[in-house]
């Protein structure tokens, strides 16, 4: 007689059980939660450095423009009446240093047989092709697109600390004023101490950063700290019965009003603008702007590109700016520490790279 023996084969394990699924799942996901403000951090530092490339490329520009013509270019400017009003931004002057040269010419050549005049039609055309060219190097990565009826501008030309008059300043206090072309003779600070242009934020909500305040009284021009008094609580947003512009800061590359287009330095970065009256090219407090955490990139004539903190020396934010009556006289220091005296080329200022 046979006899078989029939084992029953015990199950072997392969895999993990439930529970120790679940113990790596929450390790992964601790590690993620760990990781992330890393990751975040490495992409912001990421769009730091292209905003600052941006900016180098722009002062580059103004370099060749300066060595070709002799000055720099006139932070607005342009035609008269029937022309483009002389809004036209000093950007539009540097296409052709940036490669944009078949745009320059397109825009100078004009087209009167369809009523188009030599230099563009004002900057608020929307219905003429050249305006509503996309300028990539114009564009900070950290911020989003402005008003989606212009191209945008995330950098602006910085004029110095002054508040008034700024549309038809007889004399420069900063590197830039519409009108007025300065020459690197004129920067008696230093090319390494003044800045050039500086960012802006575009429009988000009612974030400091990309939005101005409208119809400010003029007492703003004599003591800009009224101009904190538009913030919300939380510092970084303008309080909801301010009046506020319909597209903000930098919403048109072309237009070189002080809204879309310019920067002083005289209330901190990241800190409110406020224009006094209406919403054209009017005088007020224009700060510059972004959406990088804790301050802004700010390009200095001499090509370099600082990240300036929020907190930098703003000296007396209720003195009044000075007048070109008064700085045309003598050298005049500002009176906003050294974020004011970074701005001004005649300023008797006194630091070093180390201070930005």
């Amino acid at each position: 007689m046979i006899y078989s023996r029939y084992f029953v084969k015990r199950p072997t394990r392969s895999g993990f059980s439930l529970k120790e699924l679940l113990v790596v799942i929450v390790i992964i996901s601790a590690g993620l939660f760990l990781l992330l403000p890393s990751l975040h951090q490495g992409r912001g530092q990421a769009r730091r450095a292209i905003c600052q490339g941006h900016l180098k490329q722009m002062v580059l520009a103004l370099h060749n423009f300066h060595d070709t013509y002799g000055h720099l270019p006139s932070a607005m400017g342009g035609t008269g009446v029937g022309g483009n009003e002389g809004r036209l931004s000093g950007m539009v002057e540097l296409l052709p240093m940036i490669e944009q040269s078949a745009l320059y010419e397109v825009i100078q050549r004009g087209d009167p047989a369809a009523g188009i005049p030599p230099g563009g039609p004002v900057p608020w055309d929307r219905s003429y092709p050249p305006w509503q060219t996309r300028q990539q190097y114009l564009q900070c990565p950290s911020a989003e697109d402005g008003a989606q009826d212009f191209q945008s501008t995330n950098y602006a030309f910085c004029i110095g600390d002054v508040a008034a008059d700024i549309h038809q300043l007889p004399k420069l206090r900063g590197a830039f004023a519409p009108g007025l072309k300065a020459t690197f003779d004129d920067i008696l600070d230093g090319m390494s101490n003044t800045i050039a242009l500086a960012e802006i934020g575009t429009v988000q909500q009612r974030d400091v950063q990309g939005q101005y305040a409208i119809d400010l009284p003029a007492s703003i021009l004599s003591d800009p700290a009224i101009g904190l008094q538009t913030l919300s609580v939380n510092q970084q947003t303008y309080r909801n019965d301010v009046s506020l512009h319909k597209y903000g800061r930098g919403y048109n590359w072309v237009d070189g009003a002080a809204g879309p287009g310019l920067v002083n330095t005289i209330l901190p970065p990241n800190g409110p603008s406020c224009a006094v009256g209406g919403k054209g090219p009017v005088d007020g407090i224009y700060s510059a702007g972004s959406y990088h955490p804790g301050g802004v990139n700010v390009a200095f004539c001499d090509g370099s590109v600082h990240f300036i903190t929020d907190d930098i020396d703003c000296g007396n934010v209720s003195a009044a700016p000075p007048t070109a009556q008064a700085y045309d006289q003598q050298s005049i220091a500002s009176p906003f520490g050294l974020w004011g005296a970074m701005g001004t080329i005649d300023g008797e200022k006194q630091f070093t790279a180390n201070d930005h």
